[in-house]
C-alpha cells in the first residue's frame, strides 16, 4: 500500500465519523465511494499482472568472447538481455512496470525499470537493454519484477519471477605482446616434450568447443555423428605451473588480491594456448593439471577464496616448468615456503600483490627473496597490464635459459 492508500484510509474513517454525527446522508454517499475505490485499487492490480509471463534471453555481443571459443563473454564486454512479456489472459493489461535485476551488470547500473502502457490479449511486448559484464563468475539465474498499481496508486501489487540466466563471465586476460622469442621458443621445447613423452590413447569423449582439432578420432564421429576427441594418458604437464594463495582476498570491488590474481592466471593460459600449450593452476584444495584454453577459464570463472590449502604445502612443478606464483603482501608467513619452492624449482616467479590493504610489508618479501632463484614482479592497484607485461619478459628470460642449458 502506498502513502496514498493510507491517506484514503484516513479519508475514508474521517468521512464516516463525520457522517454518523451529523447523519447527512450525501457524506455516507461520499465515503462510500471512497470505500469502493479502495476494494477497486486493491483488486486491479492483482488481475492486472494475472496471466502475465516473462521469458528472458541473453545474447553476445559480435566481438565477443566467441572468438576465443569460450562459451561466454569476457568482463568488461557487452551482451544485450531481452525480455519478452506474454498476456496469456483474455483482457488487456496496461501500465506494467517492469523492474529487472541484471546481478553480472555494473553495480550502478544493476536495476534498470521499463513500462508497459498496454498489452493486448494473447500477445507480447519485447524489451532489451545492453549490459556490460562486471566481475567473473557463473550466474545461474535473476531476477524479474512486475508491478502494477492500478489507476489510482492507492496500492501496489508485485509478482517476481526467478528465471533461469547460466551465464559465465569469464576473467578477463591481457595478451603478452611483443614476446614473439618466447612463442618460438615455447613451441620447440613443447615440441620435443611431446616427442619424448609416452602418450598413450586410452578412449575418446565429445567434442568440446576450444579442444584442438587435430585430435578428433574421425571412426568415432563417423559411427555416432558428431565429433569425438581422442584421450591419452599424459606423461607430461603443462608448460607453465601457476600458483594462486587464495585463503584470503583484500581490497575492495575488482580491485582485490583475488581478482588480480586470477586475471594473471588467464593471461598465462592465453600465452600458453597461443603457443600450442596447456598450463597447470594450484589454488585451493582442488587444483588443475594440463588444462587447455576453456577448461583453465572455466575453471577461474568459478574459483572463489577460501580453503584450507596454502603454498606451504606447494610440490615442486616439473623440470620443463616454469613456476608462477601469485600472493599478496599481507601474506608474510609464506615467505619460508617460498624461499623453500625456489631452491627446488628450475626458476620460480613471484608475482607480489601490494597496497591492497593496510599494513602490508612488501619489503619483508623484497629481502628475504634477495639473492634466491627467482624474479620478483611488484604489482600495485592499476598497475595489472604493466606487472603482466614484465611477467612476459620474464617467462623470455626464463625460456632462453632453458633453451641454452638444453
Amino acid at each position: 500500500m502506498t502513502k496514498s492508500g493510507f491517506g484514503f484510509i484516513a479519508a475514508g474513517v474521517f468521512v464516516y465519523f463525520l457522517a454518523s454525527q451529523s447523519q447527512i446522508g450525501w457524506l455516507y454517499l461520499f465515503d462510500a465511494i471512497i470505500w469502493s475505490l479502495l476494494v477497486l485499487s486493491a483488486i486491479l492490480p492483482w488481475y492486472n499482472l494475472r496471466s502475465l509471463r516473462v521469458e528472458r534471453q541473453v545474447l553476445l555481443s559480435p566481438g565477443s568472447a566467441r572468438h576465443s571459443q569460450l562459451g561466454g563473454p569476457l568482463e568488461d564486454e557487452e551482451v544485450e538481455v531481452r525480455l519478452k512479456v506474454t498476456n496469456l489472459g483474455r483482457w488487456s493489461r496496461h501500465f506494467i512496470k517492469v523492474l529487472e535485476d541484471s546481478p553480472f551488470d555494473q553495480p550502478e547500473r544493476r536495476e534498470r525499470a521499463f513500462l508497459i502502457a498496454s498489452l493486448r490479449p494473447k500477445s507480447a511486448v519485447a524489451l532489451s537493454y545492453t549490459a556490460t559484464c562486471y566481475r567473473r563468475g557463473c550466474y545461474s539465474s535473476a531476477s524479474t519484477t512486475l508491478e502494477s498499481s492500478g489507476p489510482l496508486g492507492l496500492m501496489v501489487r508485485r509478482r517476481t519471477f526467478h528465471l533461469p540466466l547460466k551465464l559465465t563471465v569469464y576473467p578477463r586476460y591481457y595478451q603478452m605482446e611483443g614476446l614473439p622469442a618466447a612463442e618460438a621458443t615455447w613451441a620447440e621445447w613443447g615440441h620435443g616434450v611431446r616427442s619424448s613423452a609416452a602418450d598413450e590413447f586410452y578412449g575418446s569423449r565429445e567434442y568440446q568447443p576450444g579442444d584442438p582439432l587435430k585430435r578428433i578420432h574421425w571412426r568415432n564421429t563417423a559411427r555416432l555423428g558428431y565429433f569425438m576427441l581422442k584421450e591419452f594418458e599424459q606423461a607430461s604437464q603443462g608448460t607453465v605451473a601457476v600458483a594462486l594463495e587464495m585463503g584470503r582476498d583484500f581490497g575492495v570491488g575488482r580491485e582485490t588480491t583475488l581478482e588480480y590474481s586470477i586475471k594473471i592466471a588467464a593471461s598465462l593460459a592465453r600465452l600458453a594456448t597461443d603457443c600450442g600449450r596447456n598450463i597447470d593452476i594450484t589454488s585451493g584444495e582442488a587444483p588443475l593439471y594440463n588444462a587447455g584454453w576453456q577448461e583453465a577459464m572455466d575453471y577461474l570463472a568459478h574459483l572463489e577464496a577460501g580453503g584450507e590449502a596454502t603454498l606451504a604445502e606447494l610440490a615442486a612443478p616439473g623440470p620443463d616448468q616454469v613456476m608462477v606464483v601469485i600472493v599478496p603482501a599481507a601474506e608474510t608467513q609464506l615467505l619460508p615456503a617460498l624461499v623453500q619452492l625456489a631452491r627446488r624449482t628450475r626458476r620460480l616467479i613471484v608475482v607480489l600483490l601490494e597496497g591492497f590493504v593496510p599494513g602490508e610489508m612488501p619489503h619483508m618479501f623484497e629481502s628475504g627473496l634477495k639473492g634466491e632463484n627467482l624474479d620478483l614482479i611488484r604489482c600495485a592497484p592499476g598497475g595489472l597490464e604493466a606487472a603482466i607485461k614484465e611477467l612476459g619478459s620474464s617467462l623470455l628470460r626464463a625460456d632462453k635459459m632453458a633453451a641454452s642449458a638444453g
